[in-house]
């Protein structure tokens, strides 16, 4: 098949990055990604994607770069020597927006201070933390690697490195009330007003909560308590100001 030029669309152009490794994989995910147990050759890699970003450069000549979005797996388990090698390879290929936002995803448990102002010195303004609860007991089952102070501590470094943050939560999760989302959510607000991702817990097929919910192992709130929790969501964050 031809190759065949790409257009962007009217709201711009922009660049994602896959990195596809992760420490631990959670049980909830069905995202393409994978845990390795050698450490990963970080400059093959690289140059996979210097090949790969030159190909689409190839057929996007002409546009001028409005974002980037390194995304995962979990990105933050990059060097930032790597990630530098990708920005350095975008911004070599493409004409760069001044303004352009480059947001990278970080686990709390791959938080280091040092790392961090790495990222910041490559070139990364926004980092997306997934923190995905306030409460060490969902954290657990939802097969994260950090605790809450973890998260907090992760929070609190992003904000002195990087100029925007965010994080997400999932919601609707195993014997969650109305009531503790309401609080966890007002929580989290105070603790990142600039943006949240909320997701509604999904049960995807091939995961190995896809497997305990079809043995009846797991537990999670019924489409009638699913609405509920999404609408309660909608409504504290527009009276916070939150799109």
């Amino acid at each position: 098949m031809a190759d065949v030029a790409v257009k962007a669309p009217d709201g711009g152009f922009g660049i994602y990055v896959h990195w596809p490794f992760c420490a631990a994989k959670c049980p909830y995910c069905d995202f393409n990604s994978h845990v390795r147990h050698q450490p990963v050759d970080q400059d093959r890699f690289a140059a996979a994607f210097e090949r790969e970003l030159t190909h689409f450069a190839e057929l996007t000549k002409g546009q001028t770069v409005q974002s980037i979005f390194l995304g995962g797996g979990t990105p933050s388990l990059m060097a930032p020597k790597t990630v530098e090698r990708i920005l350095d390879c975008i911004s070599g290929l493409w004409t760069m927006d001044a303004a352009a936002e480059i947001s990278m995803e970080a686990n709390p448990s791959s938080v280091e201070a040092e790392r961090f102002r790495g990222y910041r010195s490559a070139g990364v303004n926004r980092v997306s933390l997934g923190v995905q609860s306030l409460h060490d007991r969902d954290l657990k089952l939802l097969g994260r690697l950090h605790d809450v102070d973890t998260a907090i501590r992760a929070i609190e470094t992003a904000r002195e490195t990087f100029p925007r943050l965010s994080f997400d939560l999932i919601y609707a999760r195993p014997d969650q009330t109305p009531e503790a989302w309401k609080a966890e959510l007002e929580r989290a607000i105070a603790l990142a007003a600039d943006h949240l991702s909320l997701y509604q817990l999904t049960i995807e097929e091939g995961t190995p909560f896809f497997t305990l919910y079809n043995a009846g192992k797991l537990k999670i709130p019924d489409p009638e308590l699913g609405a509920e929790l999404y609408e309660l969501t909608q409504s504290v964050t527009e009276a916070n100001g939150l799109p």
